[in-house]
Order: C-alpha cells, then structure tokens, then sequence
C-alpha cells in the first residue's frame, strides 16, 4: 500500500515539475504568425531576460534562436534586436567574446533600421558596464558617449543624468578632469532641473574632484549646498559622506580643530545610516588628526579601532594609510622597534597587493585568450561544415564553377589560419612578457631589497642584544644611514619601474623652477657626498620648466645618485642649464671614471644594466631606464656623454613654461 502511495506522489510531482518548465515559458510560439502578434513576441523575450537573469543559458539559447526564426519571420526588427541585446550579454557571460560583440552589432542594426533610440541606447550602456569591468576605460568611456547621443536625441533628461554622472566618473579615473568636472556639473544642473533626487550625491562626487584637486574654496561652498539638499532629502548617507569630504578638505588646510568637527558629525550621522565603512574612515582621520596635535594615546586608540574594522572588511588601500601612520606614531614617540615592525607590515601587504594585482590581470589575460581561441576554434569548425556544404551544392554545377570555388575556399582557409596563429602568437608574447615582468620583480624584490632589509635588522639587533657597545653602534650609523638611503632609492625606482611596466605612469606637467628641486636634492645627498669628498655644485640660474615636478624630482635624485656611485674622492659634480630655442637642457656634469664607450647603448635599454660604483656600490639597473621613461612622458629627452676617465654629462631637455 505504501509503495504505491509512493508511486503515485513521484508520478504526481514529476508530472508538475514538467507542466511548470513547460508552463515557464507562457506563450504559445506557434500563434506568432504576423507583426500583429509581436506583443507575443514582446512576451517571450520577457521570459527569455529571466532565464538569462537567472544564468539559465541552455534554455534560453534555445528561445532566442527560436524567437530569432519567428523575428525573420514576420519581418519584427525590434524585437529582434531586444532577442540580440540579450544574447550579447548571455555570451559575455560565458566568455564567448567574439559571439558578444557579433550579438550586440545585430542588436545595433536591427535597432537602426527602425530608429529605436531607446534600444540603441541600453545597448550602448550594456557595453559601458561590460567595458568598465573588464578595465576598457576608453571603450568604456566610448560607449556611454553612443548612449548619451541617443538619450539626447529622445530628450530622455532622467537617463542623461545618470549618463553625466557615469561620463565624469570614468573621466576622473582616466585623469581628464576638465571632462570629469564639466559632466558632474551638467548632471547636477539636469537633476535641479528636473527637480528629481540625487543633486546632493553628484554635488559630493564633484567636491571630492575639487579637493583632491587643491581647489578647497569651491570644494567647501558646494558641499554646504550638498548638506542642505541631503538633509532635505533625509538623505543621511550622502550627509555623511558630505561631512566626510568637508573634513578631509579642512585637513588639506590643517584646519584640524574644524576637522575633527566635521568628523565627528560623520561619526554621528554614519551611524544613523549605518554607512559602516565611513564611519570606520572618520575613527581613522580622527587618529591621523591627534596624532598631528600630539594626542599620541588617543592617536593610537583610534588608529588600532580602524585598523581592526578595516582588516574584517579587508579595505586594502585604507589598511595600508593606516600602517603608514602607525608608523609615523611609533617614530615620532621614538618607538623604533614597533615603528619597524609597522613599516614591515606595510611592505608585506604592499607588496602582497601588488603581487595578487599582477597575478590578477595575468589571468584575465590568459582566461580570455584561452575563450577567444576557443571561439576562433568553433567559428573555424562553423566554417568547415558550411564549406562541406558549398561543395556538396557545387557538385551539381559545372566542372568549371567547382574548381573556382574550391580555389577560393582554400584561399580563404589558409587566411584565417594564418590570422589565428598570428593572434595565438601575440597573445603569448603577451602572456610571457607579463610573467617576465611578475619574475623581475620578485627577483629584484628576493634579492636586492632583502639583502638591503637584513642587512638594516641585522645591524639593529647586534644593538638589541647588547653583542655591541653604544660607541660601536655609532661608528655603524653612517653605514646604516647608507643602506637606508640604497634602500629608499631602489623602493621608489621598483615601484615607479612596476607602474610603468602596467602602462600606469602618467605625466601631469605643471610651470615650476627647478633650482628649488636641485636644491632640495643637493640637501638630500650632501651627507653621501661629504662622505666621498665629492664636492656639489649648482651653476643653475632660475630656470623655469613645463614637466611633472615628481617625476622630474625621481629623474634629479637617480641622475646624482648615479653621479655619486661613479665618482672617487676629489671629484665634482654640476649641475648647468642651458637655454634653447623652445626648451632646457639641464646638464648634470661629474668628473667620475666615466663609461666604457661599449656600454653607452646599453644605459636605456630594455635590458636592465649595472656595474658596481667606485666603492662597490650596487644597484639594480633601472634607474636610468625610469629616467628615460619619465623624460618622455614630459615630452622631453635624455642623452648621454662620457669620456673613460674624465667623467660623464647626462643632458634632460624639457619644454619651456609658457
């Protein structure tokens, strides 16, 4: 009695768990005869959006190509390009890249042949988001500009408003902040226009660009604007984030009494919205700003509340800001050892970061050349099948008409086999070029730098053992001051060399002297100098140039370096500008041994090339490579002279200020 029981219930639901798949799909395809049925079809593609919504891919791959049929069927451009838009974003998501983009160039023309500008549009925004994730900033920024051509053309206000906000968060990533400011500015002005919400949200979007921008004044009297609006719209997350942006740029100013106001209403209204990860912030600012008035304790109390609600949330970036002021707290209360230790701490997670970081775009770059050769590998069996059957219908004609085709179906097969092994060829000259630079790096960072480090704690803890005296301590101190200053050079040519191998160094010239740079840099290596009894001279009169004061700052501090390295006792060093027709040329002069003329192709090379210094000094080879780098992006050049013996003359020329 039971088991049929049983039976019967198995039966029962197996034939409800069918009827309700069937039933899934609501419209009956067979009564979409005629365009008079596409609200039919209108339907089916609603369903179909939810099995792609809910990564149903098989089945609705199989909707799509049969609503594909009926759309060719009764002639329904529209909806076949809604069926196309879709199957373009199913595609992405399984990594069929080539099909994607075919998808959503079908979606484009179906969409044009009826004018849908509503259609156009989503398609272009689709392709924003797809773009922005994969880190396509350009195409990214490409594809919201198609949208916001066609949201203009339909005077759709609402959607622009977004579209200005979205423009000016990718102008601010790739560094266009005139673009960014001006598209915050016309989102605002659309959204007061249309009396909708959000005003406040943009408003902070575009104080936070003032202020990281220096321009404090127009950053403060808009978020007093941004507060008001918040507060009427009882939008308590942007009031929090609209305090937090007002007090960050008070610190700019050190106004650290009005700051600490600011956050602690931050403090208050976070809480409210339960905004956790700015509320966490303004604990950390409030630590960096006692730290600054010296309120060392509560300094330190706040700084070890964030540093543990950072690490839950795992915020790198925020983990990192905190290990560098626990630092600096620890050295300023002349806590050395713990100073140290923070210091290591945020080496390791720096390092740990950048490493996960190229690792990252490694596999992004090997996932999606592995789908693309996947495609190109159905696409080529799509087209042997579709050649088998040219040629079976060739069969039946002239012998004359067969010869030339089968001609030109071998000519177009060796084509694209030629075309996919170049592709293959790129991608892995990509591939190895990527882990060259992941294993330089590791190399660098294994060998030079960790030598450097232990030889610092090594020293530190014959001191911490009492194995040596105070007085013998002190006699190690230059030595120590040396290895720390090796140690600093070779941390800020690896991180500059890292970022420009990822193609992330950018130049942002601006009109300043570079007799105040020099000088600064003198300052830095008279102790090095003295050392050596090498003398440093400046000849330089006010010269004002066009460049990227950091960059020309790494370019100064590497070319004296270099100078000091290669220089013996007695020698020079200058420093001389000579003034061109549209340019400088800044001319660092030394007496040193000089470059063995069948090394001067060698100093910018690709290739990294060192030679020990007259004190066999070490270094690791990419200094003057970063110098020909930075000299470049600030349209300039770097060349050389030397004489084996007498000394050597590095030349920068860059442009005039204006």
């Amino acid at each position: 009695m039971n088991k049929t029981i049983l039976t019967i219930v198995t039966f029962c639901a197996i034939n409800f768990f069918s009827f309700s798949q069937d039933q899934f799909t609501a419209v009956d395809f067979s009564k979409i005869e005629t365009l008079k049925d596409s609200l039919l079809f209108d339907n089916a593609t609603k369903d179909l959006r939810q099995y792609v919504n809910e990564d149903q891919f098989e089945r609705a791959e199989d909707i799509a190509n049969k609503l594909i049929k009926l759309g060719h069927d009764i002639n329904y451009d529209k909806g076949l390009g809604l069926v196309y838009r879709l199957k373009g974003f199913m595609y992405n998501e399984l990594n069929k890249y080539i099909d994607s983009n075919e998808s959503f160039e079908k979606a484009v023309l179906y969409f044009q042949k009826v004018d849908d500008k509503d259609g156009l549009a989503m398609v272009s925004n689709d392709r924003f988001i797809i773009e922005q994730n994969k880190g396509n900033l350009e195409k990214a920024a490409a594809y919201l500009m198609e949208a916001k051509l066609n949201m203009e053309q339909l005077n759709d206000s609402v959607g622009l408003s977004g579209t200005y906000n979205n423009l000016a968060i990718i102008y601010k990533e790739l560094k266009d902040i005139p673009n960014a400011e001006k598209f915050y500015l016309k989102s605002i002005d659309t959204r007061k226009n249309l009396k909708i919400d959000g005003v406040g949200m943009v408003m902070n979007n575009l104080a936070l660009l003032y202020t990281e921008g220096g321009k404090l004044a127009q950053a403060k009297k808009l978020l007093q604007e941004a507060l008001k609006i918040n507060k009427v719209e009882d939008d308590l997350k942007h009031t929090a984030q609209s305090y937090s942006i007002m007090a960050k740029a008070t610190m700019y100013g050190k106004e650290y009494e009005t700051a600490k106001k600011y956050y602690d209403t931050t403090l208050c209204v976070g809480s409210q919205a339960n905004y956790k990860l700015i509320v966490v912030n303004a604990k950390q600012q409030l630590g960096i700003i006692a730290l600054e008035e010296g309120e060392y304790q509560k300094a330190e109390r706040l700084l070890e509340t964030a540093r543990k609600d950072f690490v839950k949330a795992n915020v790198i970036s925020l983990i990192l800001k905190n290990f560098k002021y626990s630092f600096k707290l620890d050295s300023t209360r002349g806590n050395l050892l713990n100073a140290i230790k923070w210091q290591k701490e945020y080496q390791e997670l720096s390092d740990k970061r950048m490493y996960e970081n190229t690792t990252q775009k490694v596999e992004n770059t090997k996932s999606r050349y592995e789908a693309e050769l996947e495609q190109l590998k159905l696409i080529d069996e799509k087209e042997k099948r579709e050649l088998k059957t040219k040629e079976e219908l060739f069969r039946y004609r002239l012998l004359a008409f067969i010869s030339l085709a089968v001609i030109a179906v071998i000519l177009v097969f060796m084509v694209l086999i030629i075309k996919t092994r170049k592709e293959r060829k790129r991608y892995i000259k990509e591939l190895n070029e990527s882990n060259q630079v992941k294993n330089k790096l590791f190399s660098i960072i294994s060998h030079d730098l960790k030598n450097e480090i232990h030889g610092l704690e090594s020293s530190l803890n014959l001191m911490k053992e009492d194995v040596i005296s105070e007085d013998e301590f002190k006699e190690i101190v230059p030595l120590l001051a040396n290895r720390t200053h090796q140690t600093s050079i070779l941390l800020n040519n690896l991180l500059n060399w890292s970022k420009s191998q990822m193609k992330e160094l950018n130049a942002q010239p601006t009109e300043f002297d570079i007799t105040e740079v020099i000088s600064n840099k003198f300052t830095f290596f008279k102790p090095k100098a003295e050392k050596k009894d090498i003398k440093l001279i400046n000849k330089l009169d006010s010269t004002l140039i066009f460049a990227d004061k950091d960059m020309f700052g790494i370019v100064a501090q590497n070319l004296i370096a270099n100078a000091i390295k290669f220089c013996n006792p007695g020698d020079s060093i200058a420093l001389v500008s000579k003034e061109k027709e549209n340019h400088y040329e800044i001319c660092f002069e030394d007496t040193g041994i000089g470059i063995d003329p069948s090394n001067l192709n060698k100093l910018f090379a690709e290739d990294t090339f060192t030679t020990t210094g007259t004190e066999n000094e070490t270094g690791t080879g990419l200094g003057l490579r970063i110098c020909k780098e930075l000299i470049e992006l600030n349209q300039g050049k770097i060349q050389v002279e030397s004489t084996p013996g007498k000394g050597s003359v590095f030349s920068v020329s860059l442009p005039k200020a204006a």
